[in-house]
């Protein structure tokens, strides 16, 4: 399906966090679902703990999970002194003896598992570690509310890094239609030097993701378009669910 790894973009994980960190609105949003369901949390595809340590920060006793050894040695790193613990695992097959209050991902992470089966192996480690009537939270992008089509090479921004040098990113994207899934390549150019790196990302509409969810053991509580929980819309560029494990 594709010809890389789909790990390509967490070379770099201080870049990484100096690209796409900073995003509190996010992390308040998780911090108050897991305040408000009190016990353990795990986050998967935690990557290199851009929420997790906030979380460990405020108190909340919690679990990451990655399947890069990169990201994860940084988040270590990050993490020196606070109650948290970090883990190298694949979602699809992670096991623990724990059960948690809650399980999320963020960073889009669900678009990373590019077929059926990943989606449901993903669905049945999340059910199987949480508790009775836990809550399983995620974001993912809206396809209706996505430009889908495809692209030749666009600016897209620009990032200041652990040097202290303005990078400029571009980047090209190209869509198939038949998997759902989109295949973007990111340039970031230093001026002395430029990088490239994939990913692939499946792209899962609304009246789809329900289906799934509820036929894995979940009921969808609340859907929301922006982490200030303004409700979701049709044409909202994400989707943010919170669900809870029913008991089957």
């Amino acid at each position: 399906m594709i010809e890389h790894n789909n790990l390509e973009e967490y070379r770099d994980p201080i870049n990484y966090d100096l690209e796409f960190g900073g995003e509190i609105n996010k992390y308040n949003f998780y911090l108050e679902l897991a305040k408000s369901n009190p016990g353990e949390v795990l986050e998967l595809a935690c990557g290199t703990g851009l929420t997790t340590i906030p979380l460990s920060k405020s108190g909340i006793t919690i679990t990451g999970v990655d399947i890069s050894s990169a990201m994860l040695e940084y988040a270590r790193v990050k993490a020196q002194g606070l109650p948290v613990t970090f883990s190298e695992g694949d979602a699809r097959t992670f096991e623990s003896e724990k059960r948690f209050s809650m399980i999320y991902l963020t960073g889009n992470a669900f678009q990373a598992f590019l077929s059926d089966k990943d989606q449901i192996a993903l669905l049945r480690t999340v059910y199987k570690h949480l508790k009775p009537n836990g809550i399983f939270a995620f974001e993912t992008r809206n396809p209706k509310g996505t430009d889908l089509s495809s692209q030749e090479e666009t600016i897209w921004g620009e990032f200041i890094d652990k040097d202290g040098i303005n990078v400029k990113v571009s980047g090209m994207q190209s869509y198939d239609a038949r998997n759902h899934i989109m295949h973007w390549v990111t340039f970031r150019d230093w001026g002395y030097k430029k990088t490239t790196s994939r990913i692939a990302c499946r792209f899962t509409d609304n009246d789809t993701l329900k289906s799934l969810l509820t036929s894995h053991g979940f009921s969808i509580e609340n859907q929301y378009s922006d982490w200030d929980k303004t409700l979701f819309s049709p044409l909202s560029s994400s989707i943010i669910s919170v669900c809870r494990k029913c008991v089957l």
